[in-house]
């Protein structure tokens, strides 16, 4: 096999880290945490894959301003809540109604 570069091992163990959360057993026994653990891994890896496009492309990674930085997690935290908010009302509604008719 041939050797693999630090930035394509590094996307290697992201992505392991997804799967293993989404097909491993923390997801039986805690699937809140093995979501958690899930989207984390997965928007590091999308993260590690737009910067080494940008290096690609000849871009020069720019260092954020800390509120920038700041703002766009804040951004993403917002989106990751609604998100579980509307999984969690739609479970509840799926529940009650199975609950009417069972």
């Amino acid at each position: 096999m041939t050797e693999l570069s630090q930035d394509h091992m590094h996307l290697l163990a992201l992505a392991r880290t997804a799967i293993a959360a989404e097909q491993g057993p923390i997801w039986r026994k805690d699937p809140e945490e093995a979501v958690g653990i899930h989207s984390e891994a997965c928007n590091a890896l999308w993260e590690d894959l737009r910067r080494q496009i940008d290096i690609q492309d000849g871009k020069v990674p720019v260092l954020e301003h800390p509120t920038v930085k700041q703002r766009e997690l804040a951004r993403r935290m917002k989106r990751q809540i609604i998100d579980a908010c509307i999984v969690a009302v739609e479970s509840a509604i799926e529940d009650q109604f199975h609950a009417k008719h069972d």
